[in-house]
């Protein structure tokens, strides 16, 4: 249409198009393969002419078949939306104020004789026609291919930055959840810290079964929190199930512990049903089975005030080596309306609010439960009576391990909880066996080699990547611990290299990756790396001696009755030989720190450490600050967050982790302004610490 404009243009220059006549527009026009039309610059915006190329733009075949379709009015021609949007600029043009030698542009829709719609667009140039007066002279052609492609760009667009902003989003959801389930882990460790050192040193037989139970349920508890702060991946549908053997008997027996005081505190009794076929021993993931229980047992008492909760398991079916196993938790509570039962489900949803609104809870549990028995083939079964009470109830298909039946047991008094409880410290030995440690903070690698050394193990330690490929080149092991964030080589780059220069090695020697990060899914990112399994930072000492036991040592290493009470014993006088001034030092959880450290030699030479490092950390920092270096920043302060917390500091261990973050998200401004301040809190914790030891 360029081309028909200028051709135009040419034929009659402005002076001439003002007073050419009719009859010598028409003969250039029709030589035009765009479209032209004139139509007078006044009411009803009659047109005067139109060439045949314009009338095809319409699908039209003849000038009548146009005139017919437009009512031949300018206005006519215009999609009616598209005309009350131009009206003010058609009406400028037709206005005595407008400049004769101005080409007006505008974009609109048309509707063509078989009904579609087709965008075109218009240039107008005012002029004057003896006989017709003002005019306006239009090109006209049709862009819908062109006006198709720049909305299906602009949609890509918006497609684009939307996915950017979602993947910003999920970032930082990410980021949010490792930090959240950093924040409740340590309460609940520093619980279970406790506990164990209950279990440790007590005595009584009673208080040893309850500390026992608050065990199971704190592990438990620590399990589920995992899995629900990452609620993404139970959408995903990406929760992984881990199969191991286990009894019906145990599982209700610790449910039953988890709830009995919340149920007494509310005078509930607790009435359970235990089916005598149930088959001795299943296999299945004993933690989910336990969660989905939790969720339901929890809920029955969080909305009933009077009355009893009754759990109900029973035998189904039994064929094939596998066993049909039915669930059931019912109440006598408030009940759910009928209407609001097909809303039950959904995430964050808190029915009734007006009825329920002293009721603590996110409305997240039963969404999680529906969802992950969804992933297992099976689902939730909901019967409820408004003010009568509730039932949910499930099935689940389990391998069987033990056919023989669980006959008549006592299910409130049975179970592992009842059996004689020794402490729970696993102590093993695996003489001659040889591991490597890589880790970049020197610190690291002496607590984890204190934690190893009443095994009798052979230890070797790496400062890094390289040093790690070399002495993995020139000794044999047994098992390497290598951790996944490191200055130069991260960790998956090392074993990237030590899976290409020693492939028939690192095919038989378990490599376990050690990550800070507690963030459900890391550890199907790490085994799609390649690495074999991977253990959380600080490492926890039972979680190490079970990582060992898997991979390594077996049932064999386990010390006899008698060893291990001598280890006990050993420990306990450790634990005596503390300097009384750490404990007085206000920043310092001296508590914490043993129970990552395993025992009080181990954690004096994790102080010591810590204490002689602080010149060398705090240079490194300050350094890569000074130069702009955000990743070598990053990785400084992310081992001053995992050295701090692993001798118990949480102030210096809160703020290296934020910056971390920062660090991460590259906001410079943060970094700037609480840089300072972190490093003044570690000054002052190592000055406390060295006076504690001079002591």
């Amino acid at each position: 249409m360029g081309k028909d404009t200028e051709a135009f243009q040419k034929s009659f220059t402005s002076e001439e198009l003002y007073d050419a006549k009719l009859a010598d527009i028409e003969w250039l026009a029709e030589q035009m393969p765009g479209g032209f039309f004139i139509y007078q610059a006044r009411e009803p915006l009659e047109i005067i002419y139109v060439n045949r190329a314009a009338c095809r733009i319409f699908g039209c075949e003849t000038i009548e078949e146009f005139k017919a379709l437009t009512g031949n009015t300018f206005r006519g021609m215009v999609y009616p939306e598209d005309y009350n949007k131009i009206q003010a600029s058609i009406d400028e043009q037709i206005s005595d104020s407008v400049n004769k030698d101005c080409m007006d542009y505008v974009v609109y829709r048309i509707r063509r004789k078989d009904g579609s719609i087709r965008w075109v667009d218009d240039y107008g140039h005012f002029a004057s026609m003896p006989g017709y007066g003002d005019v306006y002279y239009v090109f006209i052609g049709d862009i819908t291919e062109t006006r198709i492609a720049k909305e299906e760009q602009e949609r890509n667009r918006v497609l684009s930055e939307l996915l950017r902003q979602s993947e910003h989003a999920n970032r930082a959801k990410s980021i949010f959840l490792s930090d959240m389930s950093h924040e409740i882990r340590t309460p609940i460790n520093a619980i279970l810290g406790m506990n164990e050192m209950i279990l440790r040193e007590s005595v009584d037989s009673d208080i040893i079964e309850y500390a026992a139970n608050i065990k199971k349920a704190g592990v438990s508890l620590l399990g589920i929190i995992s899995d629900i702060l990452d609620i993404s991946k139970i959408e995903a549908g990406r929760i992984e199930f881990i199969r191991d053997k286990y009894s019906i008997v145990d599982i209700v027996h610790d449910m039953y512990n988890l709830i009995r005081l919340r149920a007494e505190e509310k005078g509930l009794s607790i009435e359970i049903e235990l089916d005598q076929a149930l088959p001795s021993c299943l296999v299945g993931d004993v933690l989910r089975i336990k969660q989905v229980l939790t969720n339901l047992l929890t809920n029955a008492v969080k909305y009933t005030d009077k009355g009893r909760i009754m759990l109900d398991v029973s035998l189904r079916s039994l064929q094939d080596g596998e066993a049909e196993i039915y669930f059931s938790v019912a109440d006598t509570g408030i009940g759910i309306k009928e209407d609001q039962i097909a809303h039950l489900f959904d995430v964050y949803e808190r029915l009734d609010e007006h009825r329920l609104h002293n009721i603590e809870g996110t409305g997240l549990g039963l969404s999680i439960t529906q969802r992950m028995l969804t992933l297992v083939g099976s689902g939730l079964s909901v019967e409820s009576e408004e003010q009568v009470g509730s039932k949910f109830s499930f099935s689940l298909w389990q391998v069987v391990a033990d056919e023989s039946p669980i006959g008549a047991v006592d299910p409130y008094t049975e179970g592992e909880a009842k059996q004689e409880h020794k402490p729970a410290h696993r102590v093993f030995k695996a003489t001659g066996k040889r591991i490597l440690i890589v880790d970049d903070t020197a610190m690291n690698l002496e607590v984890l080699k204190g934690l190893l050394k009443r095994s009798e193990m052979i230890v070797d330690t790496a400062g890094g990547g390289e040093e790690c490929i070399r002495k993995f080149g020139e000794n044999d092991y047994d098992l390497v611990l290598l951790d996944y964030r490191m200055p130069g080589m991260d960790g998956i780059e090392t074993l990237e290299a030590l899976k290409k220069r020693y492939p028939e090695k690192t095919a038989d020697i378990p490599i376990i990756s050690l990550t800070a990060s507690a963030l459900a899914g890391d550890r199907e990112h790490m085994l799609s790396s390649g690495f074999t399994d991977y253990l959380t930072k600080p490492v926890i000492i039972e979680e190490l001696e079970d990582m060992l036991h898997k991979y390594l040592i077996g049932d064999e290493g386990a010390l006899d009755e008698t060893e291990a009470e001598e280890a006990i014993s050993s420990e306990k006088e450790e634990l005596e030989q503390l300097p009384a001034a750490l404990t007085e030092i206000a920043s310092l959880n001296v508590n914490e720190g043993l129970g990552y450290c395993g025992d009080a030699d181990n954690y004096l030479m994790a102080l010591g450490i810590y204490h002689r490092s602080y010149a060398e950390k705090r240079q490194q920092i300050e350094d890569s600050l000074e130069s702009d270096n955000l990743g070598n920043y990053t990785i400084a302060v992310h081992a001053l967050k995992s050295s701090s917390r692993a001798i118990g500091c949480e102030e210096v261990f809160h703020a290296a982790r934020a910056l971390e973050i920062a660090g991460k998200n590259g906001d410079y401004e943060t970094i700037k302004k609480d840089t300072p301040k972190l490093l003044e809190s570690y000054r002052m914790l190592v000055e406390a610490i060295g006076s504690a030891l001079e002591a």
